[in-house]
């Protein structure tokens, strides 16, 4: 009787679990997405990609979606705002596609709290629509002024789609030819900046506002976004505190400093440079007249030692280019940029010269040149071969070896 009991107490625990274990395994299975199905919170966010830049040398481009047509957009580290022309837009000097509302646009109300941390005049766009919110600016990096409707509209950036975010659809423009491209502003988080479409577009997927830019020698690269992406670095990264001063990225790093040919060169953020703005925007870098001077001093006396047989073209590559024959670059030193928390990022030679073709002729130009005012400015050119990681969430920029 009592091997009876055990047996049936046994088939009965059997059972039990038997059942819990379909009834687990049909919940999960109805709790699955449909194959292919894709939302504005979807899984594959967490995947590893990148933005893809498309290798122009003049400022970060890449490709995003406003409403359902897509852009090629410059990414600039200096703006907030997403800038795109509107189809009825005078003085326009942007290329086609124009800016079209998706269904689900909506306009931004003046007294709104939206338009009072973003925008800055009241617009009636028409005579049969009420006043909505504004923003009016000079873009300094294109000296354009614009006058801008904004709007409520979604885009998708990569794997994250149709994201509600503010858009400034520009309907008047003055100056500023250059400007060519729909602008995808990636400025910093501060208490009086406006928060740009990739931080909207990050905090409604709660993730943090982070992204970072990988560039190859020749400006291909990518962008991480929402992350740090181990695949696109080698090593470790070192960190630096992050300026967010005026709503700018910015860097101080305690000493610039050269060794070539027993000169030394040797800039000091206590009398020469206080801060270095991070500008994606920027082909080149900037460094005020006095430092400058010292660079070119600094190249110029260490390039005519011991009998360098291009010691008479130097001057030449501060007031013009000079053909890549008559010239060795990879004979220049490297420009150390040391920081406070102790690392040293290396800028070799490669990368502050940069190359031109005209006429079948390759010509090596300087890559860092005078600035009209005392900004100092790290361009893109000299953020190739690097992994560049803008931590809002940390107030910290990061230098990595690209992968």
């Amino acid at each position: 009787m009592k091997i009876f009991k055990s047996i049936y107490l046994f088939f009965i625990i059997v059972c039990v679990f038997k059942i819990s274990s379909i009834e687990c395994y049909e919940k999960k299975k109805n709790n699955q997405k449909p194959t292919g199905y894709v939302g504005l919170f979807e899984d594959n966010i967490d995947q590893r990609k990148s933005l893809v830049l498309d290798g122009k040398s003049d400022y970060l481009s890449s490709n995003i979606f406003i409403g359902s047509d897509p852009f090629n957009v410059i990414i600039d580290t200096t703006l907030n705002y997403l800038i795109v022309a509107e189809r009825k837009c005078d003085g326009c000097s942007q290329f086609p596609p124009y800016y079209r509302e998706s269904a689900v646009f909506e306009n931004i109300p003046c007294d709104s709290p939206t338009c009072h941390a973003i925008g800055n005049t009241c617009e009636k766009p028409n005579k049969y629509n009420p006043p909505t919110c504004g923003y009016e600016t000079v873009l300094q990096p294109y000296g354009a002024n614009i006058k801008t409707i904004l709007y409520r509209d979604i885009i998708s950036i990569d794997d994250f789609k149709n994201i509600p975010v503010i858009i400034s659809a520009i309907y008047e423009q003055s100056n500023g030819p250059s400007l060519r491209s729909a602008i995808l502003g990636v400025g910093p988080s501060c208490p009086t900046c406006p928060p740009s479409p990739l931080q909207t577009l990050l905090y409604t997927l709660k993730k943090p506002y982070i992204f970072g830019i990988s560039l190859d020698k020749n400006y291909f690269g990518g962008i991480s976004i929402g992350i740090v992406d181990p695949l696109l670095y080698t090593g470790s990264i070192n960190y630096t505190a992050m300026s967010k001063k005026d709503g700018l990225y910015s860097i101080s790093p305690s000493i610039i400093g050269g060794f070539w040919n027993g000169q030394i060169f040797n800039l000091t953020r206590s009398n020469d440079i206080k801060r270095f703005i991070l500008s994606s925007s920027s082909s080149l870098s900037y460094i005020p007249s006095s430092s400058y001077s010292k660079l070119k001093t600094f190249l110029k006396n260490g390039g005519c030692q011991n009998d360098l047989d291009f010691c008479s073209k130097i001057d030449l590559l501060f007031n013009s280019c000079v053909n890549a024959s008559q010239i060795s670059i990879d004979r220049f030193p490297n420009i150390d940029f040391y920081f406070d928390e102790q690392f040293i990022l290396n800028i070799p030679p490669k990368n502050y010269f940069h190359l031109i073709s005209r006429n079948n002729q390759v010509y090596v130009c300087m890559g860092i040149l005078e600035s009209p005012d005392q900004n100092a400015i790290i361009g893109i050119n000299l953020m190739r071969e690097l992994y560049t990681v803008f931590d809002n969430e940390n107030s910290r920029i990061g230098f990595g070896r690209g992968g």
